[in-house]
């Protein structure tokens, strides 16, 4: 299949803020991305996953609960307000007044309660803290990420973001029938759709570095990303183990700790390399990343 020329990406560069990491799609490009989730929620149909939506921003006490400032303090976006009380405002107010705004100091800010998640499975964790599971659960969702980097890509490393999620919370077993099955079933799909790519290991630091618990980490690999190219993480396989069943005090129905473990899909991501592999003509698309029906919505 001869591939496109390189013009076809210039929508993608053309509406990319490289300095704050900020990409705009307009047109075709948005129904593709939408489609795209859309094929994906397909998959999660593999499981019966039921889809979620939940807010865009978490508390700190719930990340916090689940090591994410020691472990991700470089990737947080924290979300906050101009001091609420009469005289925060009135200060913000008269030091904005006559004057270019492009920037507001931290004096002028009340403390970040909240902030905007890096990947959209912290939610679900939080969703189901202090349940008893009477069987094992899927859930899928898809929502805006956000990861501060050190430099900026358009369709491969954004500032924001959005990502869907496969989630698979329970036993230890059925959590590793998941992956696996999302592991083969994704492979499938790339082989079909002839997308050069590899599959590695690579490591999330879910244990603060001094916890160890790591060692399981380095001993038995719990993340697996499928690498477009060789070089872009475009899909991952995430085990947990029962990390987030312990931090959120989520039980199996026997009263275990539970497990889990999911599957994540990059959007803009996947729209880059679709759109690279096979240009911005969807029709043109292979029959495996299209989806079987007309709900993109």
């Amino acid at each position: 299949m001869a591939r496109p020329s390189e013009d076809r990406l210039e929508t993608l560069e053309a509406m990319f803020d490289s300095t704050n990491g900020l990409l705009t799609l307009k047109g075709s490009l948005v129904g593709l991305r939408r489609r795209l989730d859309a094929l994906f929620r397909e998959w999660a149909h593999v499981v019966e996953a039921e889809e979620f939506a939940f807010p865009p921003v978490m508390s700190v006490a719930a990340l916090a609960a689940a090591d994410y400032f020691s472990s991700f303090p470089h990737l947080a976006t924290l979300a906050t307000r101009i001091g609420p009380d009469d005289q925060g405002v009135a200060r913000f107010v008269a030091a904005a007044k006559g004057s270019p705004l492009d920037r507001i100091e931290k004096d002028h800010l009340a403390p970040a309660k909240f902030v905007l998640p890096s990947a959209a499975c912290y939610a679900v964790y939080q969703h189901f803290q202090g349940m008893q599971l009477r069987e094992d659960r899927y859930v899928t969702l898809m929502s805006p990420c956000f990861r501060h980097e050190t430099s900026y890509t358009a369709g491969q490393r954004q500032w924001s973001f959005h990502m869907r999620e496969i989630v698979c919370v329970g036993s230890e077993a059925a959590v590793r029938r998941f992956l696996e099955k999302y592991r083969t079933l994704v492979q499938q799909k790339m082989e079909e759709a002839r997308m050069p790519f590899t599959i590695s290991e690579a490591t999330d630091p879910f244990f603060d570095k001094r916890d160890p618990r790591r060692l399981l980490q380095r001993l038995e690999p719990l993340k697996h990303e499928f690498l477009f190219e060789s070089s872009l993480a475009i899909a991952s396989i995430n085990f947990h183990r029962n990390f987030f069943g312990e931090r959120f005090a989520l039980r199996t129905a026997e009263g275990e700790p539970a497990y889990s473990g999911c599957v994540a899909f990059g959007l803009e991501r996947w729209l880059y390399a679709c759109t690279k592999m096979f240009g911005a003509d969807g029709n043109a698309w292979p029959a495996c990343l299209k989806p079987t029906t007309h709900d993109v919505g």
